[in-house]
């Protein structure tokens, strides 16, 4: 089961006691305050993991709570802080403050931490010459996890236009295939591999998208957020028009519900693959398609492997282009 979205309780750790402790020995005039200082309570430390693939383990498990520090004893003794508490998420994970909204981290690489509670400090004791006091309460929050898949290349289209059938061909991935809409209900991950050239990228399959998405018809605009992250976005069209649509009006539908859900996903590199090319009506499309269409588009047919190979290879050419324009961005360490 694919989880993108869950919410859960953290509680950090409880400060230990300060000890109120004293002793005395024979030739003292005067007792003697020893009583040492609480430990500090454990954390709460979200994680990524590149072993968890979804959020599906937190969707049971709701509620976690860091390890309260040990109370400070006699003999100046300090109390041992408490174990911090690791929730281990996926690359891609944002964690929100479920009572603010506000974004506490985008998690994007691989073993990056963020604290998302403290826990409370430890009292302190009574041989600093006070009186011996409780630990701090530990921080408590309701928090909201949202996964955004990483890849290379998002595909983008209507039910039955044949994304899983391309991602089959060129991936390791090995999504559902039926001659139905809605095939595809969760995001998949597959990796195109060019053994020959040692390179690879990442495609993204997301269930199709019809129009009045951004209404809720069909199943909505909830996947979209999956390919927020991607450097290339591949429409992919069925220029046959064999659920009884035309060509022009997916791909003008598809902009539209993408632009209401998120502009800036209109100004990423955009690649439209006319599938279905071995039946004879999709040459008729095609025609008229790039009439009205001046973009780039690759006739393909993942029935009988037309244009896919010239496809994949133009995908890499765009991948890497972008890879290399964002090495060449970054802000130099000094």
């Amino acid at each position: 089961m694919f989880v993108d979205r869950v919410k859960i309780y953290v509680k950090a750790g409880n400060g230990g006691k300060g000890c109120e402790s004293f002793y005395y020995r024979k030739g003292f005039r005067h007792r003697r305050a020893d009583g040492g200082d609480g430990g500090d309570g454990g954390n709460i430390i979200i994680t990524t993991n590149l072993n968890v693939p979804t959020l599906l383990g937190l969707r049971f498990n709701q509620h976690f709570k860091a390890q309260t520090g040990v109370h400070g004893s006699s003999n100046l003794k300090k109390g041992k802080r408490g174990k911090d508490c690791l929730i281990s998420v996926p690359v891609g994970t944002n964690v929100f403050d479920l009572t603010t909204g506000c974004l506490i981290r985008d998690l994007s690489s691989e073993d990056e931490q963020v604290i998302v509670v403290k826990g409370g400090l430890g009292g302190i004791g009574n041989y600093k010459k006070q009186q011996a006091t409780l630990g701090q309460v530990g921080e408590e929050k309701l928090i909201s996890l949202e996964l955004k898949l990483i890849a290379d290349v998002g595909l983008i289209g209507y039910p039955n236009a044949g994304k899983s059938s391309f991602v089959n061909i060129v991936s390791n991935a090995k999504p559902k295939v039926a001659q139905f809409p809605f095939t595809t209900l969760s995001p998949v991950l597959g990796t195109v591999e060019f053994h020959c050239l040692e390179q690879r990228f990442v495609i993204a399959d997301i269930p199709g998208i019809i129009e009045n998405a951004h209404k809720g018809k069909g199943l909505g605009l909830a996947f979209l957020r999956h390919i927020e992250r991607t450097k290339v976005s591949l429409f992919f069209i069925d220029m046959a028009g064999t659920c009884g649509r035309e060509p022009l009006t997916d791909y003008s539908n598809l902009l539209k519900e993408i632009k209401l859900y998120n502009p800036q996903l209109l100004k990423k590199a955009r690649i439209l693959a006319a599938n279905k090319m071995d039946i004879p009506l999709a040459k008729h499309n095609l025609k008229e398609f790039r009439k009205n269409i001046k973009e780039d588009i690759f006739p393909v047919s993942c029935n009988t492997g037309q244009g896919i190979e010239e496809l994949k290879t133009f995908l890499l050419e765009q991948v890497n282009q972008i890879r290399e324009h964002t090495v060449e961005n970054e802000p130099k360490k000094p």
